[in-house]
């Protein structure tokens, strides 16, 4: 699949991030002037071309710049199915967890914030590149939160999220 066979296939708007065909698909399911794509078990938006399945938001890289993405693609707002340009950027695997949302299984409420009951403190600790950087021990949550918000800031600048 490259730009030009993508833009005979699917029309792609930048502002609503939605794709619609321009001809029916190789299954002949879908209609031209129909929406193109599911969501996936991820809530990823899927769109099935020529017997290949691809996830809209690299399709939306390839429309608008040409070019496959070398990296992944991160959804800024973390809305999984908002593929609109300015919700898109090429990031790194460590620019993307360091946007990511608490994990289901966080019981401090704060990304990078542990209570250590070794120590009867709360700990602060940030990882990137695969490397899990000890921030230090604190009395109070609140400055161990202050810690990892620092680091993430210093570490990742636009890509942190440290709620």
């Amino acid at each position: 699949m490259d730009m030009k066979e993508l833009k005979e296939t699917l029309e792609y708007n930048p502002e609503t991030g939605v794709f619609v065909w321009l001809k029916p698909a190789w299954n002949q399911l879908s209609w031209v002037g129909e929406e193109a794509g599911s969501p996936d078990a991820y809530g990823y938006i899927c769109i099935e071309i020529n017997g290949e399945r691809y996830k809209a938001h690299r399709l939306a890289w390839l429309y608008m710049t040409g070019e496959w993405p070398k990296l992944d693609i991160d959804h800024i707002n973390l809305v999984k199915w908002d593929n609109s340009w300015n919700n898109l950027r090429e990031v790194t695997v460590s620019q993307q967890h360091a946007n990511s949302p608490l994990q289901s299984n966080n019981t401090s409420g704060h990304k990078g914030v542990s209570w250590y009951w070794q120590r009867n403190k709360w700990r602060a600790y940030i990882k990137k590149d695969g490397k899990r950087k000890h921030l230090g021990f604190f009395l109070s949550k609140e400055e161990a939160v202050a810690a990892y918000e620092k680091a993430a800031r210093e570490l990742f600048g636009e890509f942190s999220r440290p709620v």
